[in-house]
């Protein structure tokens, strides 16, 4: 198995989304790096270089000298002139596109590089944008004709943080050549395909119309607090974090972070979600032709 370069490189961010990564449990990031033979070039948070030695590192990158296979990318690409001049005086932007023109394969990790995050809700002073999505919108950064070079275009592994085994696993499958679905996001569907409702131990007080009314209370939590956990697509109570939990389980509604119009779309967090989403409404309808034959009523 051929050894492949990954960098991972940060815009706009908290550091959230390399903080949930590096937490991974079975394996461990940097065990799966090891055993995938990815070669880790650069981490903001975990390599070992730093300083004039990054620097040179970039440039050699830059130049073509050292091959990138895989270029990650955690947080909002800054677009106004000053923002983005971080890198000892070179503009993130430039490098961005520059390592992107190069990879094998682009991956967006986090809501604020995948569609821009909480960086671009207004007034968003600094231009900020996704690698290839603002909102709902598709072009970011990249564009919207941008292709790496095996084919796609920016892998989009949203969440504020995401899910480490949704980038591990995507790494993977890649890793294997196993085919990699994507949603009209960009999304992968083996993570994002099913409601953040699906599995939640909420689902009984939904069924029931029991509301909790404030944090404190046993009920659902979209009526009263707004949880957005039938409207917005990841796996969390399926997979769940560390293996046990999740936002609705540790007493939470879902804000939805895995959207592409998180933040500024689920404002205010609190308000009532109780109809059904378009595509849930669509995907039954068409459950009910099947079953019934004809239109539904």
């Amino acid at each position: 198995m051929e050894e492949l370069n990954l960098i991972w490189m940060q815009g706009q961010t908290c550091d959230g989304d390399s903080m949930s990564v590096i937490d991974a449990e079975r394996p461990n990031f940097l065990t799966f790096l090891e055993r995938n033979k990815i070669n880790l070039l650069y981490h903001p948070t975990i390599s070992p270089i730093f300083g004039r030695d990054a620097q040179r590192l970039f440039n050699d990158c830059m130049e073509g000298k050292i091959r990138i296979d895989i270029f990650i990318f955690e947080g909002s690409v800054p677009t106004k002139e000053g923002y983005g001049e971080y890198f000892e005086g070179q503009d993130v932007g430039g490098m961005v596109r520059n390592f992107a023109s190069k990879s094998m394969l682009t991956i967006a990790v986090g809501t604020c590089a995948a569609f821009g995050g909480v960086p671009a809700a207004p007034p968003n002073e600094s231009g900020a944008v996704g690698l290839q999505w603002h909102g709902y919108t598709k072009g970011g950064f990249l564009g919207e004709e941008y292709i790496a070079g095996l084919g796609f275009p920016v892998i989009n592994i949203p969440g504020c943080p995401t899910h480490p085994d949704w980038v591990i696993n995507t790494l993977q499958s890649f890793r294997l050549g196993r085919p990699v679905l994507l949603d009209k996001f960009n999304r992968p569907k083996d993570y994002f395909e099913e409601k953040v409702h699906r599995g939640c131990k909420h689902c009984e007080f939904h069924e029931r119309g029991i509301w909790a009314k404030n944090y404190t209370e046993v009920g659902c939590f979209a009526a009263k607090l707004g949880c957005k956990g039938r409207t917005t697509n990841s796996d969390c109570n399926i997979r769940l974090w560390n293996g046990v939990s999740s936002c609705t389980r540790s007493g939470a509604p879902c804000i939805g972070c895995t959207d592409p119009g998180f933040p500024v779309s689920m404002v205010p967090f609190d308000e009532e979600t109780l109809a059904l989403p378009d595509d849930v409404q669509a995907e039954i309808d068409a459950r009910k032709r099947v079953i019934y034959g004809g239109e539904s009523q």
